[in-house]
């Protein structure tokens, strides 16, 4: 059973990060119409949540997509993230738990959702389209760039 993460403190706040990935090997991936640019579904541990619960909750609320298979860690990256991204008002360290998700599901080649369950992104409307394996990354904010390409190096191998 995965071990729970001790609540946050001073130290860096944890956040699950959801790479689903269709039988193309093509990654969902949407438009934050409030931070301006292309993201992956992700969001804050809460406490006395697993990163694993977590990152199954995030890609739900976020694309509302429930995802029941596996899970492959990708292991974690750690984020300084700056006051004034991602709606956060105060300069914080991050730790963000990366997690492959494997579908055989046919999705729609892109779809609108609204995002819940976050003060922040309540009512949001998240453009979805997928990212093929080949694709460019340059219009992502770097801790994405990084996931997605811990997540392409985990495709390849």
């Amino acid at each position: 059973m995965p071990e729970l993460l001790p609540p946050t403190g001073s130290g860096p706040i944890p956040k699950a990060c959801a790479c689903l990935v269709d039988r193309r090997g093509r990654l969902l991936v949407f438009d934050h119409p409030q931070d301006g640019g292309m993201q992956l579904p992700k969001g804050t541990v809460e406490p006395g949540e697993t990163p694993e619960d977590a990152v199954r909750r995030e890609l739900l609320e976020e694309s509302g997509i429930r995802f029941e298979g596996p899970l492959v860690p990708l292991g974690t990256l750690d984020r300084e993230c700056e006051a004034g991204v991602e709606g956060n008002v105060h300069r914080h360290a991050q730790l963000w738990h990366l997690y492959a998700m494997h579908t055989d599901r046919d999705w729609p080649e892109t779809f609108s959702h609204v995002a819940s369950g976050s003060p922040e992104e309540d009512g949001l409307v998240f453009e979805f389209r997928w990212l093929t394996p080949t694709e460019p990354i340059d219009g992502f904010a770097m801790p994405y760039r990084l996931a997605i390409e811990r997540l392409r190096a985990h495709l390849n191998t």
